[in-house]
């Protein structure tokens, strides 16, 4: 495959890379082996289901699509993965239909929520209206936009209207990004803060990430023991643990396509573990591949 094509040259879209003028040596180092190696389309098609915007460390299936990356890499052959934004899982789903279904019953008077005390008008339209949001989000995008419209146009109460009226009030804002691993975390922090007549705003996205050590303690240090994992394979040593082992059996023999694959994986993930450093006010020294 001829890899004169812009999109090699120009792929890397990370934090801290906003233009080629922000490439650093590494990035310039593993765009020079494009040059190099012969190619086969899977390959370029592998790395470009790597962890770039749209398929970030805050997803609630971002670590199944990077096995499924590595797989890509072992069988040498690429296909859909999981873990893009907008990717929910059917777990989610479920959470929401039953927490929805609560929170209605609850808006209108009836049934209980361990997040909610007592009831008045204004606090349990608000509520209805989340509820019916959450069920709407698994119904699609269609179904979310039209019960937001819906609301923000009969909100009898300044407090639902601050809720759901326009793209960025609250719950459309949490809503398009229900993927997050913190979804539900987010929900009843919302729920929470209708029951005292307040709004709070969703934690969404990148700043997710800030919440992952109370959260989620293991998605961090996770994504550092694949990412030195894959250090490992490129310095050619043997396993030092399971997760390793099964790092290197996914990835499988050493050649040039796929240590130019791994190198590429490993630096995105850099990219990324520097800016969760960032966020964290941390401090960790990463592999350089020059």
């Amino acid at each position: 495959m001829k890899v004169s094509e812009r999109r090699i040259a120009e792929w890397w879209e990370a934090p801290g890379i906003d233009g080629r003028e922000d490439y650093d040596e590494e990035i310039l180092y593993l765009n020079s082996l494009t040059e190099t190696i012969a190619l086969p389309r899977w390959a370029v098609f592998v790395r470009d289901q790597m962890p770039r915007w749209g398929f970030e460390p805050c997803a609630a299936r971002f670590f199944e699509g990077l096995e499924q990356i590595l797989n890509m890499i072992g069988e040498e052959r690429a296909y859909p993965r999981l873990g893009s934004c907008g990717d929910v899982p059917l777990s989610v789903y479920r959470q929401l239909q039953e927490l929805g279904t609560a929170l209605v019953q609850w808006g209108q008077g009836r049934g209980s929520c361990p997040w909610l005390a007592e009831w008045s008008p204004e606090r349990g339209e608000a509520v209805q209206a989340l509820g019916e949001l959450s069920l709407a989000v698994c119904q699609g995008p269609v179904a979310l936009d039209s019960a937001s419209e819906k609301w923000a146009q009969t909100a009898r109460y300044e407090l639902t209207q601050r809720l759901v009226d326009g793209e960025e009030a609250p719950l459309p804002r949490l809503f398009r990004h229900a993927c997050a691993y913190n979804l539900v975390w987010n929900l009843q922090r919302m729920v929470e803060a209708l029951g005292r007549g307040e709004i709070q705003e969703p934690v969404i996205c990148g700043e997710a990430l800030r919440l992952a050590p109370q959260l989620d303690p293991h998605r961090i240090p996770l994504l550092r023991e694949l990412t030195q994992a894959l250090v490992h394979w490129l310095q050619e040593r043997l396993p030092s643990s399971c997760l390793e082992l099964q790092v290197f059996r996914l990835i499988g023999p050493r050649d040039a396509v796929r240590r130019w694959l791994v190198a590429s994986l490993y630096k995105t993930l850099k990219l990324w573990l520097v800016h969760v450093d960032t966020l964290l006010g941390e401090r960790h020294t990463y592999y350089a591949l020059l």
